[in-house]
């Protein structure tokens, strides 16, 4: 330890005595720790930390599966009914218990303004499932959810900080929830956020006698999650899901033999964090591999850097080696140099990944609301430090080479020139180069690849006008909007008051908004239209709207007409999906569809317009599901989202449209207000997150490459100038000089490039199988990379061949 601390003190001293040298490793370093840094806190947050429930890898998502109707996918779908989720929490033997969950919302009264909460209906057993019960309080019980005893409420910790005070004796007290009594019985955790953070409350599922039968199934409005019994595998769950069917099936349910084989019906479970997470695994995969490829990038730089120092220290390293020194403690010497220079490099490195996560979150990643946070654990710090070690290592391993290589023996007695080191050194310092300016034009070339296909994606286009729209969600409380009569007057009315706003041009209503996270699709029937044996049922998402909605999203009526203010008759308007589906050729116009029983015994709507498809969820969405639009007086649903197409900034309009409807219902309150174009923006999130970042990091690796061949190609001419200043006393022109030393930074950077275009279509094709419109060999983008990565090390390599023409043959000469 004492011989430790003796080296160690005598890097620092070194290290001190060049401060520049110092300073600038500890900058490449960390710009390259702080990337790796940056990224794996993102994949440590949604793959490796674990999430605030006891054994979270036994929780899964369980719920239904349409192949007829939805295709064939193996995620385990949208939801669950009732009726479903009963068969299998009495009959999943694989699962310890099984919870069910759906969203609600309702609005607090009280002393302060009206309030809209987000609150979740839950069976009693999805707090056990979970495995966290509540901080004050109890959870509910089985009596309490029951038609006519679920008026009891379990709050979030923020609701009772926030409208509570946090006081201790809340329990028992009541709160109105749209006008009712509901009595607290509980208040969770600060760190309980299901189904995520947004959510203010939780009441009891109460399942109603007809929400129990088979005529419910199909209904799946709820999210089903479950508790993996102790060694049980999903593979198992998902075989009694199909058992549960099969004994459904032999039992002779009523109507359940049909609804299976026209849906193609099965249940399918999933891991709760895989479902979650979505298809974000591989690409924060291709990420890590992006800023491993800088960090090797900056091993690279530091290396030569180092190569160099020890080139200029052999005298020094030789006179130690006379004196005793034994090759592995002049090899600890450079080690350590190295490490306490990563040893900063990751300090700074952590600061920097600081700044990165607030990009992350800014650039539409934060998923902290569903529990992802992205934190500086032990487990980034752990990475921080390998990182560091392993670029101190990296960085070190070629000057130790060159090291134990060298006959120091030889070194004292050299006379007093420079010394280049030799070829070796020089080959070695080249590699690296070469290195450097690959993997530069790789990251390059990936990054424009993203970024063209970005900006393609933008171009595409959602179907409508998404800019100086203000969109706001509204829901009727069920005890004072019961009938439809009810909501129709209140709808109208609010429209009426809304479009009276100043600033709004257009004000319309729908159930369901674009971009909005929801959606209500289902089986439909087309008159005149019956599916081939084994074909899917005809099926879309359908839409409740008023007369105003289609010009207030500028979406326009390409065919027929669009709504009156008020229609005698049942009448609907299809999108053009669903017209070239089922009326390619005789025209949508006066067809009719039903989402109730075919032959007409339902109530069948005459199509009178075809609008366009829009897009529902995301930009990169392949096709737009088919959609049909019906009026709201005459399927006026109980939520939905007003639109308000403006002449003001759409910002400026919010509080006027809440006071509007404030007007109408005192106890009545917007929520969820946002710019229909700031939507549109927050579904790019998992597009534009990788395209900045690579961008950021392609960026990185540049400035890297170009300052590896600039330190090259200085170092070289330092090494020559005795024989530059041969070459000049003999007759060479400044113009030769330069020539030369353009070619040697030529020759590295052609090499360089040739590397990086290979790897570049590998990446490219890495790319296409994750992100859409990615060109894997796109000329352009190759050819704007390469050209303004060659562009930029030649000019790196003007800088020393300029000052290596400017050499005094005289000055250069003299210590020879």
């Amino acid at each position: 330890m004492s011989t430790f601390r003796h080296d160690l003190r005598a890097a620092l001293r070194v290290l001190a005595r060049q401060p520049t040298y110092a300073a600038t490793t500890i900058l490449v370093l960390a710009l390259a720790i702080g990337a790796n840094t940056t990224v794996f806190s993102v994949f440590n947050a949604f793959f490796l930390r674990p999430l605030p429930y006891p054994d979270d890898d036994r929780l899964v998502l369980v719920g239904n599966r349409y192949p007829k109707m939805l295709g064939d996918d193996d995620d385990a779908g949208g939801g669950t009914s009732v009726p479903d989720y009963l068969d299998r929490r009495e009959q999943a033997r694989s699962l310890e218990d099984l919870g069910i969950y759906t969203s609600d919302e309702r609005t607090l009264s009280g002393e302060a303004a009206p309030e809209q909460l987000l609150l979740t209906r839950a069976s009693p057993s999805l707090f056990g499932v979970l495995g966290v019960q509540p901080l004050l309080g109890r959870s509910f019980t089985a009596e309490e959810a029951t038609p006519g005893n679920e008026r009891v409420v379990v709050l979030s910790h923020r609701l009772w900080n926030t409208r509570l005070g946090g006081r201790a004796d809340v329990i028992g007290a009541d709160v109105r929830l749209d006008g009712e009594a509901f009595r607290i019985v509980g208040v969770m955790p600060q760190a309980f956020a299901f189904p995520n953070a947004d959510i203010d409350a939780w009441i009891p599922f109460a399942f109603t006698p007809e929400q129990t039968t088979d005529a419910h199934r199909g209904q799946d409005f709820s999210n089903s999650i479950g508790r993996l019994r102790p060694g049980a595998t999903i593979e198992a769950l998902n075989a009694e899901l199909d058992a549960i069917i099969q004994r459904n099936l032999e039992a002779g349910r009523l109507q359940y033999p049909a609804f299976v084989q026209d849906t193609g019906f099965t249940g399918r479970a999933q891991s709760w964090r895989e479902k979650a997470v979505g298809e974000l695994e591989p690409m924060l995969l291709i990420l890590q591999g992006i800023v491993l490829a800088v960090l090797l990038i900056a091993c690279a730089n530091v290396a030569n850097l180092q190569l160099a120092r020890l080139t200029a220290r052999r005298k020094e390293i030789a006179v130690r080696a006379a004196l005793g020194a034994a090759p592995g403690r002049l090899a600890r010497l450079v080690l350590l140099e190295t490490l306490v220079l990563a040893s900063a490099g990751a300090a700074g490195g952590i600061v920097l990944a600081l700044g990165g996560l607030d990009l992350v979150r800014g650039l539409g990643l934060d998923r902290a609301s569903e529990g992802f946070a992205f934190v500086m654990d032990a487990a980034v710090i752990g990475f921080t430090a390998g990182a560091a070690l392993l670029a101190a290592l990296v960085a070190a391993v070629l000057p130790l080479v060159m090291l134990m290589r060298q006959d120091l023996t030889r070194v004292v007695h050299e006379a007093g020139r420079l010394g280049g080191g030799g070829r070796s050194t020089h080959g070695m310092r080249g590699a690296l180069v070469v290195i450097q300016i690959a993997a530069s034009a790789t990251l390059l070339v990936g990054a424009g690849m993203l970024t063209k296909s970005f900006y393609q994606l933008q171009q595409v286009g959602a179907g409508f006008v998404a800019e100086n729209v203000l969109t706001a969600r509204i829901t009727l409380p069920q005890a004072r909007y019961s009938d439809d009569e009810a909501r129709v007057r209140f709808y109208a009315q609010a429209l009426e008051a809304l479009s009276a706003l100043p600033g709004v041009s257009e004000a319309g209503f729908t159930s369901i908004l674009p971009f909005s996270g929801n959606n209500e699709g289902s089986t439909v029937f087309v008159d005149g239209y019956t599916p081939a044996p084994g074909a899917s049922l005809a099926g879309a998402q359908l839409r409740s709207i008023s007369e105003g909605y289609l010009p207030s999203l500028g979406i326009p009526v390409v065919r027929g007409r669009n709504f009156a203010p008020s229609e005698s008759e049942r009448v609907a308007i299809v999108d053009e999906s669903m017209a070239s589906t089922y009326w390619p050729d005789a025209g949508a116009l006066g067809q009719r569809v039903s989402i109730n029983s075919p032959g007409g015994q339902g109530e069948w709507h005459t199509v009178v317009g075809v609008v366009p498809a829009v897009k529902h969820t995301s930009l990169d969405e392949e096709a737009s599901a088919a959609t049909i639009y019906w009026h709201y007086r005459q399927r006026p649903e109980a939520a939905g989202v007003f639109s308000l197409r403006a002449t003001l900034p759409p910002e400026a309009l919010g509080q006027s449209a809440r006071d509007a409807v404030l007007r109408l219902d005192p106890e009545l309150a917007l929520y969820d207000v946002m710019a229909m174009d700031a939507r549109l923006a927050r579904s790019l999130g998992p597009q534009r997150a990788p395209m900045v970042l690579t961008l950021v990091f392609g960026a990185a690796a540049f400035a890297l490459a170009i300052i590896g061949i600039y330190a090259v190609l200085t170092w070289a001419v330092m090494q020559r100038i005795g024989e530059i200043g041969v070459r000049m006393a003999l007759g060479a022109a400044a113009g030769d000089v330069v020539r030369m030393v353009l070619k040697q930074g030529a020759k590295l950077t052609a090499i360089g490039l040739v590397v990086g275009t290979l790897g570049a279509l590998a990446l490219g094709r890495l790319l296409q199988s994750q992100v859409r419109d990615v060109d894997t060999a796109d000329p352009v983008v190759l050819g704007v990379a390469l050209t303004g990565l060659a562009a930029a090390a030649l000019f790196a390599s003007w800088l020393p061949a300029r000052r290596a023409s400017r050499i005094d043959p005289i000055e250069a000469l003299r210590p020879e």
